[in-house]
């Protein structure tokens, strides 16, 4: 019982340093925020604050992968059929929360999310490969190689359209990524007529 309300107590502290963080970042560069700052708006101790994060760039990563994970679960739930890649979700939530992501992805705040934002969208990836393909593989290149070029690919393009300030539809966009994946997945061993 004791420990249960630890964890509920944790997992507490947690979400309102996220949250804090989140908030300030609506209002000032990552820069500029100060673990001081952090304490203030989650209206929490520095010995609580310490006993859950090292310092704020372990509360931005873990902001980060928290985001990362909500998104990809909800995007995977919405897309209803099973995409090695939910490129058109992912590029129409970026879209739709576009301002959000211009607080978040500037100076180092944004080297952070792009390097988790990479490995949470390459683990999907792989393991979207190894269900759709099952422990048995026809293709030439292994999954881990084909996940990391579809990765690669996406992100790129994705950085790309947030740049130039999205000059295509993200219906347009996902049709360039799908043309640009293809000779991933054919190394996989899909149809090439699909």
């Amino acid at each position: 019982m004791k420990q249960e309300k630890q964890d509920r107590r944790s997992r507490r502290t947690r979400q309102l340093v996220t949250e804090a963080m989140a908030e300030l970042l609506q209002e000032k560069r990552y820069e500029d925020i100060t673990v001081r700052d952090i304490l203030g708006r989650a209206n929490i101790g520095s010995s609580t604050f310490y006993a859950h994060y090292f310092d704020k760039e372990d509360v931005q990563v873990s902001l980060i992968q928290q985001l990362f994970e909500q998104l990809l679960q909800q995007l995977l739930r919405r897309s209803g059929k099973r995409e090695v890649v939910p490129s058109l979700e992912l590029f129409q939530h970026v879209q739709q929360n576009f301002q959000q992501l211009q607080a978040l992805i500037p100076g180092r705040f944004g080297e952070t999310f792009w390097g988790v934002a990479e490995r949470t969208i390459c683990q999907m990836i792989e393991q979207s490969l190894k269900g759709t393909r099952g422990s048995k593989q026809s293709g030439s290149v292994p999954p881990p190689v084909v996940a990391h070029y579809l990765t690669a690919t996406f992100l790129t393009l994705l950085k790309w359209w947030l740049i130039a300030d999205m000059p295509y539809s993200p219906e347009q966009m996902d049709e360039f990524f799908q043309q640009l994946a293809l000779p991933g997945r054919w190394a996989i061993g899909e149809n090439q007529s699909e």
